[in-house]
């Protein structure tokens, strides 16, 4: 079942026959690079919370390997003819894995806490545009719309922050340690830095599955002690792959490497608010000043795609607008015309727990110092990195945005004025109207020339400097069979199994 990678900017994967009869039972264990920061869907914004969640709460639609929009809660769907309705009709016998059936009420509680101020939600922006959630009858799901939203049902599709629990969780502190869904998997042990075992839900839905009796998530965020766990048989499954180790363990026989081209993007994040870095001249400089081959070399060891707007070039929506060629001369001549003859002093935060971005603010380094800009490194742990990022503490960053299929996604939370996850402070009125304006358009058309817009105005005016496409990979042992690696980057175990 040998996946080979082959290590060239895009790759095609050849996929691997399944075993004749999946065997049920035994446990998978299983290394996160990150600690889930909560489990609180509503509230925690880490791929290692989400990546938990994928495996414990359904969603009312999901997104198949082709990434394609097909039911999951909902058996079907209907858009109004204006678009300013979905009405979902729920599966009939679904339970969460505490054993309480499924209800339309259930569903209307959870999205009416996110849509809540009071919940303080950042994720509430996926649902912009919805006006109310109700439940007609037990199986009916209404969502009303205050004008037409073409990219909702992917938003629904794709991410966990939308999934579905009992609302009961919240009524009793559990929904941050425990929640309660009707996924494959229920949470049994939660340590947090330690170790979240899953446990087959007995009440899932689909007849047969999971195969699994459970999973065993342990935190692991040395990149070598990982891939020596996964050499010597002590974990089956890895989350992250040092990048460094892909080729080496490609090779090997007792290791598979999994890979698809991903739906996210590796950044440089400026905070525009003052200084030299609100100097919009100063930071196409540093656009210019950075050579993105070396840096994407070092962070990913060339499993990764360099780029220069967000969304890959796999993607129908892809623009490939590129006008930072690696030109260390403007730089100095944009720094000259900002008043920074002479350079300045700045700071670069990668996150110590994700490697790759410390081995790319080295890189960025040394490009910006010769260049004159003299620029130290602050790297911290993941709690403390969000910490500080939220708050505004930092001069740079670097970090990535994950698990993207619609260019909504790729833009709106991130540059829209006063949007929660936007942490630069960039402000354009005009990208604001294009935002607002794109998200409610039904023709695909003219969604594709706003979103063109956007891109180009976001990386003329560099809130983001973006540096690379990663690849997704994973790696196991040969005896994981019914795993799959996909482009939106969503962890999947409900029909993995072992061969033992």
């Amino acid at each position: 079942m040998k996946r080979t990678l082959a290590l060239v900017p895009i790759l095609l994967l050849a996929l691997a026959g399944l075993a004749a009869a999946q065997t049920r039972g035994g446990t998978l264990t299983a290394a996160w690079a990150q600690e889930p920061v909560g489990l609180d869907p509503h509230i925690v914004s880490a791929q290692s919370s989400y990546q938990v969640l994928e495996n414990v709460l359904d969603t009312l639609v999901t997104l198949d390997a082709e990434q394609n929009v097909v039911p999951s809660l909902a058996h079907d769907w209907v858009v109004a003819d204006d678009g300013l309705s979905v009405t979902f009709h729920l599966r009939e016998g679904v339970r969460f894995s505490n054993g309480k059936e499924l209800s339309a009420e259930h569903v209307v509680a959870v999205f009416e806490r996110i849509l809540d101020p009071e919940t303080g939600s950042g994720n509430a922006w996926r649902l912009a545009g919805v006006e109310s959630v109700t439940a007609p009858d037990a199986a009916t799901v209404v969502f009303e719309l205050a004008a037409p939203n073409p990219s909702l049902l992917g938003k629904l599709a794709l991410d966990k922050a939308l999934g579905i629990f009992d609302p009961a969780g919240v009524a009793d502190g559990s929904i941050n340690t425990r929640p309660i869904g009707t996924g494959p998997f229920m949470i049994a042990d939660y340590q947090p830095g330690t170790r979240v075992l899953l446990e087959r839900n007995p009440n899932y839905w689909e007849e047969g599955l999971p195969y699994l009796d459970a999973v065993d998530i342990r935190i692991i965020g040395d990149e070598t002690v990982r891939r020596t766990a996964l050499i010597t048989g002590d974990i089956d499954w890895v989350f992250s792959v040092p990048p460094q180790s892909v080729e080496e363990l490609d090779a090997r026989d007792d290791v598979v490497i999994d890979a698809a081209a991903a739906g996210a993007y590796y950044y440089i994040g400026v905070n525009m608010m003052d200084g030299p870095l609100a100097d919009v001249r100063v930071r196409q400089a540093i656009s210019y000043a950075i050579n993105r081959d070396n840096a994407a070399a070092a962070a990913e060891f060339g499993s990764a795609m360099v780029t220069q707007d967000p969304i890959p070039s796999t993607s129908s929506w892809d623009f490939s607008y590129a006008p930072y060629d690696y030109d260390p001369e403007r730089a100095r001549q944009l720094l000259a015309e900002a008043g920074y003859p002479d350079g300045f002093e700045m700071e670069i935060m990668p996150n110590s727990v994700m490697a790759n971005t410390v081995r790319a603010a080295q890189v960025i380094q040394s490009d910006l110092a010769a260049v004159g800009i003299d620029a130290s490194i602050r790297a911290l742990e993941w709690a403390e990195w969000l910490q500080e990022q939220g708050d505004g503490n930092y001069d740079t960053y670097v970090c990535s945005w994950n698990g993207m299929v619609d260019p909504d996604e790729f833009f709106y939370a991130q540059h829209r004025t006063g949007e929660v996850f936007n942490f630069t402070g960039y402000s354009n009125p005009t990208v604001d109207e294009l935002l607002d304006e794109a998200r409610v358009l039904p023709d695909p058309d003219a969604r594709r020339d706003l979103y063109e817009q956007v891109n180009r105005a976001i990386v003329d005016e560099a809130p983001y400097i973006y540096l690379y496409n990663p690849l997704v990979i994973h790696a196991y042992r040969p005896d994981v069979q019914g795993f799959e690696t996909r482009a939106d980057q969503a962890v999947r175990f409900v029909r993995t199994w072992l061969d033992r």
